[in-house]
């Protein structure tokens, strides 16, 4: 007996079939991946029962009136993602085009560490495509597991002990402002008391011990501007209308003849790590040292900032 007899014995497995089940897993549901159409909507609903009478697992569940994935469901639609990627890559591979590798991270930490050395780390990792996106810590984690992503770069303490990682060494802060906000002999502190600042929206890791520095410090600067992101406030900064405190690596995007940054030491600096799935990295053929000389490539960047 073939070893896969048993997947071709019944009938409701198609590759039409797990494309529509991953299509309504990343949607969120049977009602927002038809978009009003009623005819798709009854197809997806029926190709998920079918899926369902193929695997003898609920794949979904009523919650209320709305109408959830099931844990199970979640684990086939990971096996589909990562079965369709395998399958896309061997073909782009066969006609001759390279495997694409994808990260996951902080819009800051793309912009400042890895966009800038994107042809290194593509050659680091056997001339593959480098694919980016940008996206919350917690979701970097989750789609490194669930091989959504190859790769993620995030903060040591948001993964748990037991996943494998890379060190990248740490990321301190540093205040930016352009060079007339800084008076002569002034220090960051200085620069904070009196001239205009930017930062982050309240709330977030980040934030809080932003605040918390402010308050042991004793200051009260004047915020002329909030926004959502560290690459938000380097564009106020740019502007030469206000300062704001950033990760030091942001320094590549600042020209020292028209713009200064000065070191807090107060803020604790964050430690980044490389996580990857292990599967993934055999999909795309990288070999074993691939993983050790991209921290080395990361970590130089990081070191000349």
């Amino acid at each position: 007996m073939d070893q896969f007899d048993p997947l071709f014995n019944l009938t409701g497995l198609s590759l039409d079939r797990l494309r529509s089940f991953l299509h309504v897993m990343e949607a969120g549901g049977v009602a927002k991946a038809a978009q009003g159409d009623a005819n798709r909507q009854s197809q997806y609903s029926r190709q998920i029962k079918e899926l369902e009478g193929f695997f003898g697992v609920k794949l979904t569940r009523l919650v209320g009136k709305r109408l959830e994935i099931a844990d199970d469901g979640r684990r086939l639609a990971a096996i589909i993602r990562r079965q369709f990627r395998e399958l896309g890559d061997f073909r782009e591979a066969m006609a001759g085009r390279s495997v694409s590798v994808r990260f996951g991270s902080q819009g800051s930490v793309i912009d400042w560490l890895l966009a800038p050395r994107i042809g290194e780390v593509a050659e680091a990792l056997g001339n593959v495509t480098v694919e980016m996106e940008m996206l919350r810590t917690l979701d970097v984690a989750r789609g490194v597991a669930d091989g959504r992503l190859d790769f993620g770069i995030l903060r040591a303490d948001a993964i748990t002990k037991d996943v494998k990682r890379w060190p990248l060494g740490q990321v301190g802060y540093a205040l930016f402002a352009a060079k007339p906000l800084w008076k002569p002999k002034a220090g960051a502190r200085d620069v904070i008391a009196s001239a205009p600042l930017a930062e982050l929206l309240q709330g977030g890791q980040f934030g809080l011990r932003w605040q918390e520095w402010l308050a042991a410090q004793e200051l009260q600067p004047r915020v002329i501007s909030r926004v959502s992101s560290f690459t938000q406030l380097a564009r106020v900064v740019h502007a030469g209308q206000a300062a704001a405190v950033l990760p030091e690596m942001a320094a590549v995007d600042f020209d020292p003849k028209g713009y200064r940054h000065e070191t807090i030491p107060g803020l604790r600096p964050r430690n980044l790590v490389l996580i990857a799935n292990q599967r993934s990295l055999d999909r795309a053929g990288i070999h074993a040292g691939a993983a050790d000389k991209l921290v080395t490539l990361l970590c130089s960047r990081s070191r000349e900032e």
